[in-house]
């Protein structure tokens, strides 16, 4: 079937281009407009920068090459995508640096913006990367990558500064209007929903110069969709207890505990020992050294068992609305002055399902868990992975988890130019872009099924899907149960909640001027002052002592999850289960009041999460351009400097002695960079290229507040650093384009970053007094810090573990780009409005990963280290573009790969090394007709292949962490400009 689809798929978009192409010959019309149109402007800009820059145009009204601002920017050389929840794009990657180390300018003015996501892929962003999945594409003209450093250009990156643009008014001739309608339909959410675009401009010629103003909104609504499996994380078998030995074994696990009814028979109340010895013996017998860092290894530590495998839906509910507006008043051909406004809202409500088997990771302690679960079968394959397992005593769970979060985005921007004469000139620019992520409800509800019998995981058949028995008929919701927990462990559910609220505040004041000294020499500086704030606030709740009321069943709190496992390719995957409602469950327990109705859901306030970093960036710069003439040939380029002091405040609320007292530190730092980027034009339109500078990246938000966890007894403190320095680097780009033919381009880059500090996290010994905590800390029980007894376990003067992040060396990170775009218009007849982009990129690095802290409490050191690429870094990507426009038809595939990446560096200290994310190509399509100059009708397909995600663990045994899919898209539409 899915073969079959695919191919369905590929034949329609032949028939589209050859459609086009014999439409084309009917017209005989060439004329260069719409995408080739804003390939060619964008090349204009590349070709007359100074610094490597790659442009991506608008290539109509409201019209951006992609619905999604990630698509659009995974077309340019050395940008990868990164997707969220449902599989849209929502973060990118420069030449292997993350969201992180990338700076996102808006209008001139940075920005950041933030959401939600599912637990595997990281909650929620904390952090400085930029979300683009808040925006609509069809509110920005252009983007620009700019991948080389300039001293005029703010600090803060060392990817790649992004600039997007919204329209202006004076972008057009005169009064313009456009209106656009489509709608969107995914094939595994089987929902069709709207998409409307709008833009309204005009430009008037009066006594007092020309005025222009411009409104645009954007609106969409979505349902998406995301199917698969998680094993969340792999565990060797040894650990949390180990498994349930057989009758009669030795030694005995666990060992004798009557209150929770463990003896020789039983590995507790009504859980008889049933372990086969020959499978425990196979399991059990597998050691693992974690790479000779342990001299004896136990039983058990080399088969490694998910620790929770589970079915996963998620259903991610959206709504996406944006406005722009701008002002536009030149006074004269020596004045402009202009306002800018963009408001953005991402309205989301994502509901998780899941259907697991939890025992495998939870101690005997915790919940009686994997010591009670008997081993019936096992097989491992050839790496070592455990493909196969049977086990009895197993808890089943069915969770439902409701995340509702509104992003929402302000930013006014003021800006103006001023020419005093034809050789001295100021611009300024003013403004402040405002991001809250607000997370009112985050609510989980479990039912379990304790101790069921037969459940089983085989991979045999599927690499990738597992067939999960569970032992029971899970589409029955009397099969699980939501009580309290029984005296001797025996967990019946539970629920757990979270409030979260995210606020970035980022304010820019900026001059600059220009002083022409002569024709080849032109004088340029300017000061800023930055301000960017960063609040978070995280409040936890939860309980496991609610039980049903008298007359209400797991039948009135649940519903069906039906029709799972579409495109998923693997057997014996249900296509049914009870999941809980979380609508019907908060109408007979509001765990949402957070009050004391409600035991449980109550915020635990002395435990919140309070904190926040305020930098206030005080720069100047100072550049020379220049152009001569050396030996012939023409250069152009700028030669400067930038100078910037950074002093970062960071505070956290933290408890002491049950008061929540604030901390906080404040640190400095300044720094040169100089930057040189050179240009020269060879002859036959040949441009070399030379950029050198230093740059940098500031550290992340969560990693600087000084939020801490104190543990008194054995005195160790785990606490942010607000004293990291930034990542700083060293950088040089070489790169040659050859504009060969008119619009066609072919060029050649090699870049090198010396990256000089990373950040990670260590232990180390320190005076509890250094670290800028109060004392109130150490006190609890009625403890004396001053002389009294009983004395605090730990003191003002103690010495004590710190654990917390720390600047450590960096590495090289090294690679080239090939990028090729080429107009067919070398050919004869419609074959000339055929085209194609291509580009290539390599990245290779080198950073030494502290994969295990040193104890400082011992002589020894148990540091250890492994030297791996930087984690999201492909080492290799490209991106192909077939396309054809003639004056009425417009049709393009495009096709973007990347290569499989590190997600985390474990170096083994637990029997993986490495976190990877599998390869990717994802392939779209456009087309579009104009059925009059200003009506157009237009169909888009997106993700056609249904790519998944995989994530797998360790890169032997390759076992599969996390597999989903998100279905494919389509988009019909239909525009009208006056």
């Amino acid at each position: 079937m899915k073969l079959q689809y695919r191919k369905s798929m590929a034949l329609a978009v032949s028939l589209a281009l050859a459609s086009m192409a014999a439409a084309a010959q009917e017209e005989n019309v060439v004329v260069v407009s719409g995408f080739r149109a804003s390939l060619n402007s964008a090349l204009n800009t590349k070709k007359n920068s100074d610094g490597i820059v790659d442009v991506i145009k608008a290539e109509d009204i409201a019209k951006f090459p992609d619905s999604n601002l990630a698509e659009s920017l995974q077309r340019v050389p050395g940008v990868s995508l990164s997707r969220g929840d449902g599989g849209e794009g929502k973060q990118i990657t420069v030449r292997g640096l993350n969201a992180g180390f990338t700076r996102v300018r808006i209008n001139g003015i940075e920005g950041v913006t933030a959401t939600g996501a599912s637990d595997i892929n990281g909650s929620t962003n904390r952090g400085r990367g930029f979300d683009f999945s808040v925006f609509a594409s069809e509110l920005f003209n252009s983007l620009e990558v700019r991948k080389t450093a300039e001293a005029s250009v703010e600090e803060g990156s060392l990817g790649a500064t992004v600039d997007l643009r919204t329209a202006r008014p004076f972008d057009f001739k005169g009064r313009t209007i456009s209106l656009g309608g489509q709608e969107f339909y995914n094939n595994l959410s089987r929902k069709a929903e709207p998409r409307l675009t709008a833009l309204v401009s005009d430009r008037w010629t009066t006594s007092y110069g020309q005025f222009g103003a411009l409104m645009s909104a954007a609106y969409s609504k979505r349902t998406l969709r995301e199917e698969g499996y998680e094993a969340v994380e792999l565990l060797s078998a040894n650990m949390d207890g180990g498994f349930c030995s057989p009758l009669g074994y030795s030694p005995q696990n666990p060992v004798n505990t009557p209150v929770k009814g463990i003896d020789a028979n039983n590995c507790g109340f009504g859980v008889p020992r049933t372990s086969n010895t020959a499978a425990y013996n196979d399991v059990m017998g597998r050691t693992d050294d974690f790479g000779g860092t342990v001299a004896n290894p136990p039983p058990g530590s080399g088969a490694f068992a998910p620790r929770i495998p589970r079915y996963r839906r998620s259903e991610t509910h959206y709504e996406r609305s944006g406005i722009t507006g701008s002002l536009q008043w030149r006074p004269g051909s020596h004045t402009e002055l202009n306002y800018d406004f963009l408001g953005g809202k991402f309205v989301n409500s994502r509901y998780d399902n899941y259907i697991s088997a939890i025992s495998f990771g939870r101690t005997l302690g915790q919940a009686n868990g994997k010591p009670q679960t008997s081993i019936v079968d096992a097989h491992f394959d050839q790496n070592g992975s455990w493909d196969y397992g049977k086990f009895n005593a197993v808890d089943i769970r069915t969770e439902g988890l409701l995340d509702k979060y509104t992003t929402l985005f302000r930013q006014n921007v003021l800006s103006g130019r001023h020419d005093f004469s034809d050789r001295f000139k100021v611009d300024f620019l003013t403004g402040v872009s405002n991001s809250d992520l607000d997370e009112p409800v985050r609510a989980t509800v479990q039912f379990d099924s304790p101790n069921v019998n037969g459940f089983s995981w085989d991979f045999r058949q599927n690499r990738n899907v597992p067939a999960l028995n569970f032992g029971i008929d899970v589409s029955n919701p009397n099969a699980f149960t939501f009580a309290p927990q029984e005296a001797d462990g025996t967990f019946h559910g539970q629920f757990v909640g979270r409030y979260l609220h995210t606020k970035n505040k980022l304010k820019t004041h900026a001059i600059n001027a220009s002083f022409e000294l002569n024709d080849n020499l032109t004088l340029r500086g300017g000061l800023s002052k930055r301000n960017n704030n960063w609040t978070n606030i995280e409040l936890g709740s939860g309980g496991n002592g609610l039980k049903l009321p008298t007359g209400t069943t797991l039948a009135d709190v649940s519903r069906q999850i039906s029709g799972f496992g579409r495109g998923l390719d693997g057997s014996g995957v249900p296509s049914s289960w009870a999941a809980v409602d979380l609508q019907k469950f908060l109408g007979v327990y509001n765990i949402e009041c957070h009050c004391s109705a409600v035991p449980g859901s109550e915020y635990n306030v002395l435990g919140q999460a309070n904190r926040g970093v305020e930098e206030k960036i005080d720069a100047l710069f100072g550049m020379l351009d220049f152009k001569y003439d050396a030996f012939g040939i023409p250069l152009r380029g700028n030669l400067g400097v930038r100078g910037a002091d950074t002093k970062a405040t960071s505070f956290a609320l933290v408890n002491a002695n049950n008061v929540l007292t604030p901390v906080v530190v404040e640190h400095k730092y300044r720094d040169w960079l100089p930057a040189l980027n050179v240009t020269a034009e060879l002859p036959r339109d040949v441009l070399l290229r030379f950029s050198a500078g230093k740059t940098l990246a500031r550290p992340e938000y969560t990693d600087l507040a000084p939020s801490t966890t104190l543990s008194t007894q054995v005195q160790t403190v785990s606490i942010g650093n607000p004293n990291l320095d930034p990542i700083r680097a060293k950088t040089a780009d070489l790169q040659a384009e050859w504009y060969y033919a008119k619009n066609a381009m072919i060029s050649a880059g090699y870049f090198y970053k010396d990256i000089g500090t990373f950040i990670q996290g260590v232990s180390e010994r320190a005076v509890f007094s250094s670290l800028g905590l109060p004392d109130s800390l150490l006190l609890g029980g009625g403890c004396s810090i001053t002389g009294g007894t009983p004395a605090c376990p730990t003191l003002p003067s103690t010495t004590v573990v710190v654990n917390r992040k720390v600047n450590t060396p960096g590495g090289p990170l090294r690679g080239y780009e090939l990028n090729w775009q080429m107009p067919f218009s070398f050919l004869p007849g419609f074959w000339s409005n055929f085209g194609t982009l291509l580009n290539y990129t390599h990245v290779k690095s080198k950073i030494t990963y502290i994969t295990r802290v040193d104890n400082p409490n011992t002589p020894a050191n148990e540091q250890l280290t492994q030297v791996a690429d930087f984690t999201g870094l492909s080492p290799k990507a490209h991106n192909i573009t077939l396309y054809y426009e003639d004056p009425k038809f417009s049709a393009r595939v495009s096709a973007a790969h990347r290569s499989s990446y590190l997600l985390n560096v474990l170096g083994n200290v637990a029997g993986h090394d490495f976190t990877t994310v599998d390869g990717s190509t994802n392939v779209d399509f456009s087309v579009s007709y104009n059925i009059t100059p200003q009506l157009r009708v237009s169909l888009e397909g997106q993700n056609l292949t249904d790519a998944p995600l995989r994530y797998g663990r360790d890169s032997q045994r390759n076992d599969t962490l996390l597999y989903v899919h998100s279905g494919r898209s389509f988009v019909a539409g239909l525009s009208y400009k006056f």
